[in-house]
């Protein structure tokens, strides 16, 4: 939009980076480190956890250090800590309301709540709510939902205090905007939370986190500028459940379907360079180790509608998104703002 803001989330860029420093460790050092620290900081604690707790707590573990590492990675390590207390508390809540209606208000309230992120340069460690209220182990009882939501708390420290151990930033600041469009940001990225749980509630669906799945996904990878990645996903997605339907026609043996499955795996990491070939590849090994025996073409049916319906829900909400937003940036310029960062 010219000297204008940009309205997509993630049309600029963070304006620091996590790069390696030229006179850091050797690969053979960097990898034992990790290992290191992943024993260290993932691996013990799990134990104990799992000890303690039992697999609730292993699983709320796991995932904590998930939203930790890639909160602290995006955003910078002190502002995903202070982003902690509410990735915990909202992973319990999604795991107490998983997956009613509440859960599908919990995922549109939390989406509104990193979209105002963009308010003050936040969005990227906010987009962690979110992400913990749609993955999460569902719990009958108040006491194991807190019980998760305090040690996923917990699993988020770990992993921030292993992503700063390689090297990552303590703040990256983030693009921001006026009120007035980071209050249609915030609508717009909540509306379409809520309607991606929506559907799978709605449709009495045994998983429907996978519709939102690719909407989190996707908009991680828009805010570190790969909007491209939205098509390959959903180009993926139509292959891959493809592919698994051939194999359903011809109905291999089980040993079979899991040793494609495996290939598909490897393949697919080959393939990092190639998103949609990798995506297909993943999209087919995920149907055919989740299917049922005799079940893989109603399996690969289901995961690619709801990944494709979250896709397509998303297209809608950034269509919608720049409509509304380029008026109103035109309306209230900030050169000021939009200068930060280069445009995308």
């Amino acid at each position: 939009m010219g000297d204008g803001e940009n309205v997509g989330p993630g049309d600029q860029e963070p304006t620091e980076a996590a790069g390696p420093a030229a006179d850091g460790p050797s690969g053979g050092r960097r990898i034992l480190h990790l290992l290191g620290a992943v024993l260290v900081g993932v691996v013990l604690p799990a134990v104990v956890v799992g000890v303690l707790v039992g697999e609730l707590g292993v699983s709320a573990l796991f995932t904590g250090v998930v939203w930790g590492a890639v909160g602290a990675k995006l955003g910078g390590t002190r502002r995903m800590l202070y982003v902690t207390p509410l990735v915990g508390i909202v992973a319990g809540l999604g795991a107490y309301t998983a997956y009613d209606w509440w859960w599908a208000a919990l995922l549109a309230a939390t989406g509104a709540i990193a979209g105002a992120g963009y308010r003050f340069g936040w969005f990227a460690p906010l987009l962690m709510a979110p992400f913990a209220a749609t993955f999460v182990t569902p719990v009958s009882t108040a006491t194991s939902a807190v019980t998760f939501g305090a040690i996923v708390a917990v699993g988020t420290g770990y992993g921030i205090v292993i992503v700063r151990r390689f090297g990552a930033p303590a703040v990256v600041e983030g693009a921001r905007y006026s009120l007035p469009v980071t209050a249609v940001i915030a609508l717009a990225f909540g509306a379409v939370m809520g309607a991606a749980a929506a559907v799978g509630v709605a449709l009495s669906w045994t998983e429907p986190y996978w519709v939102p799945e690719p909407v989190l996904v996707l908009i991680m990878y828009v805010l570190m500028g790969h909007r491209e990645r939205i098509q390959d996903k959903a180009l993926g997605t139509a292959v891959g459940a493809a592919a698994a339907v051939v194999v359903a026609i011809i109905a291999p043996p089980p040993w079979a379907m899991t040793a494609l499955a495996v290939v598909a795996v490897l393949l697919a990491v080959l393939q990092r360079a190639t998103y949609w070939r990798m995506y297909g590849l993943y999209t087919f090994a995920l149907v055919l180790f989740l299917a049922a025996p005799g079940d893989v073409a109603h399996e690969a049916e289901e995961r690619g509608f709801q990944i494709l319906a979250g896709v397509a829900l998303l297209i809608v909400g950034l269509a919608a998104l720049h409509l509304i937003a380029d008026r109103l940036a035109r309306r209230y310029p900030q050169p000021e703002l939009a200068s930060n960062a280069p445009d995308a």
